[in-house]
């Protein structure tokens, strides 16, 4: 991460709109807390109404499991570099029981050794966009395959979604998350 303070500016909660209040409550409620790339949308209200209704959807209620969209994530922010959602998402996708092995794979930057056809079909997705190419035929079939066509849409878009997340955390330098007790 890039060297000095962190740039988000938090929002008094006395002085926000109706629409800031409907949104957190939203959130809070979608998904149980209110994730930290809300501290940076709060600033546009409409952005952040818009923001929630897709993000607590692929959190909640995606046909990928939990295990399979957190290696996702992981992947698209190792791709923007952004540290603050590597480590969140690490030790997400830790909780999920991921086995080490492929963790510290991931970690070091090395192919991961996947047992999964579904997982491999998200890395394969997600290869084809990290060489800026269109995925292959071989790896759109499979991807259709496996994860279905509702699977392949939701994955594109927890890439999307997560691109945004990653950016936003890293341009404003979020601080790394406490380590866990």
């Amino acid at each position: 991460m890039s060297e000095g303070p962190a740039r988000y500016l938090d929002i008094d909660p006395a002085t926000y709109s109706q629409l800031q209040k409907d949104v957190l409550t939203k959130v809070a409620a979608g998904r149980g807390r209110v994730p930290t790339p809300f501290k940076v949308w709060m600033h546009s209200p409409k952005l952040a109404d818009a923001i929630e209704h897709i993000g607590t959807m692929l959190n909640t209620q995606s046909s990928l499991t939990e295990r399979e969209f957190e290696f996702a994530i992981v992947l698209i922010a190792q791709h923007w570099e952004s540290p603050f959602v590597i480590e969140s998402h690490i030790r997400f996708l830790r909780k999920t029981g991921f086995p080490e092995a492929v963790l510290q794979q991931l970690i070091a930057r090395q192919v991961p050794t996947l047992e999964s056809a579904r997982e491999q079909a998200i890395y394969d997705v997600y290869m084809a966009f990290e060489r800026k190419e269109v995925a292959s035929d071989a790896v759109f079939a499979r991807a259709v395959e496996v994860l279905g066509r509702d699977g392949l849409a939701e994955l594109l878009a927890f890439l999307g979604y997560y691109t945004a997340v990653s950016m936003a955390m890293k341009i404003h330098r979020q601080p790394m998350p406490a380590p866990e007790a």
